[in-house]
């Protein structure tokens, strides 16, 4: 089994087959997730079978294990996690959790990524710098090189950022 990272939650049911709504937890817009994709919650794994793009922060879903409203009602609120390479690729927004613990490479000084402070504005990644955390917008790190491999991102981080 791969790596595993929070994707977002399930928001709500649609309609009266099971069809869930997902809230995602990306940088950049929702896309549809590849059939076969496997959702984990808690205790059990969902096997999408459909998916669909309701706006830039939503999809929709139908999955193998679910086709009753109720059942999908009996969800709402369960954090859904997939495995990285599932949702880590050319077209699709990033996940935004998978860079816990990756390594912020700036001027041959590395920076710890301690957590991952989630807004659908502007999310950032709380990195360890001398002086204590400091934030570092996800759409900086992006411009960077980014090693998923190594979890490293090098990018030249602006003079005097990791002193706010």
């Amino acid at each position: 089994m791969g790596n595993k990272v929070p994707y977002g939650y399930i928001e709500r049911s649609h309609g009266l087959k099971g069809r869930m709504v997902l809230k995602l937890f990306v940088f950049g817009p929702a896309e549809a997730l590849d059939v076969g994709t496997i959702l984990y919650l808690d205790d059990r794994e969902l096997t999408v079978v459909r998916s669909r793009k309701r706006d830039n922060d939503r999809v929709t879903v139908d999955c193998s294990e679910i086709w009753k409203k109720a059942q999908a009602e009996d969800l709402r609120g369960e954090a859904i996690e997939v495995e990285v390479n599932q949702v880590l690729k050319p077209g699709f927004p990033v996940p935004i959790y998978s860079f816990a613990e990756f390594t912020i490479v700036s001027r041959g000084i590395s920076f710890q990524v301690e957590s991952i402070d989630y807004n659908t504005v502007n999310p950032q990644l709380m990195v360890m710098g001398k002086n204590g955390l400091f934030p570092v917008p996800l759409a900086l790190v992006l411009t960077g090189n980014v090693n998923s491999e190594e979890r490293t991102v090098t990018i030249d981080l602006p003079e005097g950022l990791e002193e706010i």
